[in-house]
């Protein structure tokens, strides 16, 4: 998978602090609009700049800019460069880079008492969709480069991203109402639509000060979806049997498919 190479960028640093006072995280699968919001937020100067800066490529990458081996020192790094003057720190986490961690448990240990919010969409097939597409392209992000132009429909990949997102998803919601800690959610479809509502709602969760004028009025990312999203959508609905099992309930299956997911995401 392509690097997002902007993402390195010191144009994207804040002055130098020593630790942030403020964590927000984005609890995110791929493909939620994480990224549309992340930029967004990123825009404001009040959240940081919520990237996905514990997927394992992307660590990699920091660890070789910053010529820091341990996890805990180049997260540490990189929050002296991404917090933003107001004290705040964003960053997005899918489910499985929890993993990175050592787990939820153990998040409060390199992100003290943080403001989480979970990113999901209601259209989970479209997300399902757009998840297999960007597999196959490798364009997860405006800008990146292809590795093909030309994905092809696979029923079996769509119902794999699906019942990902479905169980990702669930086990935020879980792992965050379980652990008691301090979340709000938001919907792909709302934030689209009202981008400086859902911002101010951010920030009154956090606490944060923000001025609207702050706030972008538009889109700062570009939109990917097209007429083949539509299409590979309407043609896994006419494919789809009912009698096959969305998802299994049986918690040794539900285990057994997210430490697949889970290695298949770390390979990447």
């Amino acid at each position: 998978m392509p690097l997002y190479l902007n993402q390195f960028s010191e144009e994207h640093d804040f002055p130098r602090v020593e630790t942030a006072s403020k964590i927000l995280i984005i609890a995110s699968t791929p493909r939620c609009g994480s990224h549309m919001l992340g930029h967004a937020l990123h825009q404001t100067g009040r959240f940081g700049f919520p990237l996905e800066y514990a997927k394992p490529m992307n660590l990699c990458e920091w660890s070789k800019r910053f010529g820091v081996s341990d996890f805990e020192g180049v997260l540490h790094a990189i929050q002296q460069r991404r917090t933003s003057p107001n004290g705040v720190f964003g960053i997005k986490i899918h489910y499985t880079h929890l993993k990175q961690f050592g787990g939820f448990a153990r998040l409060n240990h390199f992100l003290p008492n943080p403001y989480c919010v979970l990113l999901s969409r209601r259209d989970v097939l479209a997300q399902a969709v757009s998840h297999a597409i960007a597999s196959q392209t490798g364009i997860w992000i405006a800008g990146q480069q292809a590795v093909t132009d030309e994905p092809k429909y696979d029923f079996e990949q769509i119902d794999r991203c699906l019942r990902a997102a479905i169980l990702q998803t669930a086990s935020w919601r879980y792992t965050l109402a379980a652990s008691g800690a301090k979340y709000i959610e938001m919907d792909f479809d709302q934030v689209r639509g009202d981008l400086v509502g859902s911002i101010e709602r951010i920030a009154r969760f956090m606490g944060v000060e923000i001025d609207a004028l702050d706030i972008p009025q538009q889109h700062v990312t570009q939109r990917q979806g097209n007429d083949r999203n539509a299409e590979w959508a309407a043609r896994f609905k006419a494919e789809f049997n009912t009698s096959r099992e969305l998802v299994n309930t049986q918690a040794s299956s539900l285990k057994k498919m997210l430490k697949a997911e889970v290695k298949r995401m770390l390979r990447c």
